[in-house]
């Protein structure tokens, strides 16, 4: 039987189905707008993959606690807290997602290892050579800085981001698209290159929705990897660990 790992993140639902028969598939979706029945969520997951039904034990990491609810009680569920993530040195508030993709990170490359989240924050997130959790930070996401703008001030329109856009722009949109995506590239370049003045060979990460792009962005820099599902490849490593270890 194959299992679900089940990331809930501020503004979006992020699934993962793993199987020994196949390779893993991932979706997102829209968190739903009321608490689902059985009969609901086994329709809405039979539209990725039919194999999947009431039985399907769910893993889930998330940082939004009260949409818990939202899943049905009579669905196997088992719920990661930080305190199921075998990394050291974690801060009691650190983000559950932000261990469970560390440690991910980590247990692919080794130690140590830097990891940029590129989701609604952007979080930068550092493991020393004895994989112990070394410090990060927390920067204001790519839609997150885009709202802020046509929020805060007026008469700024709509604007699409991409990795092609021009630096210097002749107009308002490509001008706040510049700003916020050369401005957050500029940002992660300083802790990347302080990183890598203590760890010059080790392997970057960029995990999330808009890290693809911003790895990108910074290509010319050496040894950086794009892995947009660390989240829930970790969720499920962590739940199968927990569902064979020894009592």
């Amino acid at each position: 039987m194959g299992r679900l790992a089940l990331a809930i993140g501020n503004s979006r639902w992020h699934w993962g189905y793993f199987s020994r028969d196949s390779a893993p598939l991932f979706w997102d979706a829209i968190a739903p707008s009321q608490p689902l029945s059985c009969l609901e969520l086994t329709a809405l997951l039979q539209a990725h993959h039919p194999e999947i039904s009431v039985q399907t034990p769910i893993a889930i990491a998330s940082v939004v606690p009260q949409q818990l609810t939202l899943l049905p009680a009579g669905w196997p569920q088992r719920q990661l807290q930080l305190s199921d993530v075998p990394l050291v040195n974690c801060y009691p508030t650190l983000g559950l997602d932000r261990a469970i993709a560390l440690y991910e990170a980590g247990y692919q490359a080794g130690w140590p290892v830097l990891l940029i989240d590129c989701g609604t924050a952007i979080t930068v997130n550092a493991t020393n050579d004895l994989g112990q959790f070394a410090g990060g930070a927390i920067l204001p996401g790519v839609a997150l800085q885009l709202r802020s703008l046509a929020q805060g001030t007026a008469a700024l329109p709509s604007v699409a981001i991409s990795a092609e856009g021009d630096r210097w722009a002749m107009n308002t949109s490509d001008a706040i698209a510049s700003g916020v995506i050369h401005g957050l590239a500029g940002a992660l370049r300083g802790f990347i290159e302080d990183w890598r003045s203590q760890h010059p060979q080790r392997p970057i990460y960029f995990t999330g929705g808009d890290g693809e792009l911003l790895a990108t962005l910074l290509a010319d820099l050496p040894n950086l990897q794009a892995a947009p599902h660390l989240l829930l490849c970790g969720i499920d490593r962590l739940a199968q660990a927990m569902t064979t270890a020894p009592d």
